[in-house]
């Protein structure tokens, strides 16, 4: 039985992906949909998951544990199914798929089979990072990848999907990018500008006001929720977060007093103790981790 609430309806569309006929391509893994090879044959550590998904993909008791899942359509008889129903393959809907996806997602968090789901669903996109990110990254592709991996394990099992239920994939992706070659540079060298009156907060060194278009486009769309969350397993209470996020989205102090009931001046305030402990959990973030 399912005990997970759906995160959101399905979007009413005739065909369903889950409803599709699903015939499994032996290249599924190895082609990509423009029909070139990948490059995961290179990559040890890429190849080494194709093999592991390759064996699970028949296991009886993987598809019985995820036929109780509870996920719309017929059970599946293959876990190559849950990719392509996710949009693999890009026959289906996206906001179906993104649906479809999503309800793996919601999972994630507690269920170690559906991470490796979601792993294996997002390999063609980790992929493209490494490669993007090869040139500058020490071992090029090779190390490249094992960066993305790394992080996209934990990012996958730490996705707040009640918060962030649409465009799954698209999401993960960012975060992922962010948390293996953005965030820990960054942290490294986090600087705060006080804030006074409505200024925007300079968090970690990107400009979310998007000031002066020099960010990193990366950075521009993961860190914001990347940042906070991490703040908040720091101890900010969701007051604090609230508070930073108004200061991030560029919501004046009048804005954010009104959604709060208070006056402005009150709002400041609010957000000038917000900051401030903000700045002493990056600073002890910054002298944790040192300075390279």
């Amino acid at each position: 039985m399912n005990n997970h609430t759906p995160v959101l309806d399905p979007p009413v569309t005739p065909l369903k992906p889950w409803d599709l006929p699903c015939v499994v391509r032996p290249d599924l893994h190895t082609v990509s949909r423009g029909g070139r090879p990948t490059i995961s044959g290179r990559i040890p550590v890429a190849h080494a998951l194709y093999v592991e998904w390759a064996a699970m993909c028949g296991n009886r008791r993987l598809l019985r544990q995820v036929n109780a899942w509870g996920l719309p359509g017929l059970p599946i008889g293959h876990l190559d199914e849950l990719l392509i129903r996710s949009g693999l393959d890009g026959r289906s809907d996206d906001d179906d798929s993104d649906h479809y996806l999503a309800l793996i997602q919601q999972r994630a968090a507690t269920d170690e089979l559906a991470a490796r789901v979601m792993l294996q669903r997002l390999m063609p996109a980790m992929l493209s990072i490494a490669t993007k990110r090869a040139p500058i990254t020490d071992n090029g592709t090779i190390g490249a990848f094992e960066a993305v991996v790394s992080a996209a394990w934990v990012v996958i099992r730490r996705y707040p999907i009640d918060r962030r239920p649409v465009h799954v994939a698209g999401n993960l992706v960012r975060d992922i990018e962010y948390a293996a070659f953005v965030r820990d540079k960054r942290l490294k060298s986090a600087t705060i500008e006080t804030v006074v009156g409505d200024r925007v907060l300079d968090l970690a060194g990107a400009n979310h006001a998007r000031a002066n278009g020099s960010h990193d486009p990366v950075a521009a769309d993961g860190e914001v929720e990347a940042l906070l969350a991490d703040l908040a397993r720091s101890g900010l209470s969701t007051a604090d977060i609230q508070m930073l996020r108004s200061v991030m989205n560029d919501v004046n102090s009048a804005e954010a007093g009104d959604a709060l009931g208070i006056n402005a001046r009150s709002a400041r305030n609010r957000r000038a103790s917000a900051l401030k402990r903000a700045r002493e959990v990056l600073t002890v973030s910054v002298e944790d981790g040192g300075c390279s």
